[in-house]
């Protein structure tokens, strides 16, 4: 009787043994996943934080484009209803110097607005690629 006793204590022991060297790797595993979620955590935080930028910019971007397109409207109307040969005829030193203060300031806006567009792709950074 006490051979049995002591083989079911021996048993227990061993059996508790194997359950606590399983905690163990359990605890060690959930912490390592812990970790990986709150990285990952981050890593949608931060998409979605540049998701919401790159959504408000191109948003600033139609409004921008909208107004160029109603202004090269204007334009077009402008020209189209302005009688610009009888203009040049009648003094074409001072229609060279509109159209010369013209160009130059449409030069500029082009300069600006490609300025812009250029500095918006400056503060991403490009991720190498693995071939």
């Amino acid at each position: 009787m006490q051979q049995i006793l002591i083989g079911i204590i021996l048993m227990l022991g061993l059996a508790s043994y194997y359950f606590y060297s399983q905690n163990q790797i359990l605890s060690a595993n959930n912490a390592a996943l812990e970790g990986a979620v709150a990285t990952q955590e981050e890593a949608i935080a931060t998409i979605q934080a540049n998701f919401q930028l790159q959504t408000q910019q191109l948003q600033d971007l139609s409004v921008k484009s909208q107004a160029a397109q109603r202004e090269l409207n204007r334009y077009s109307e402008f020209i189209k209803n302005y009688q610009l040969s009888d203009k040049i005829m009648g003094d074409p030193v001072d229609m060279q110097r509109k159209i010369n203060n013209g160009t130059k300031h449409i030069m500029e806006d082009i300069e600006n607005i490609s300025a812009t567009i250029d500095d918006l792709d400056d503060g991403l950074q490009l991720q190498p690629t693995s071939d």
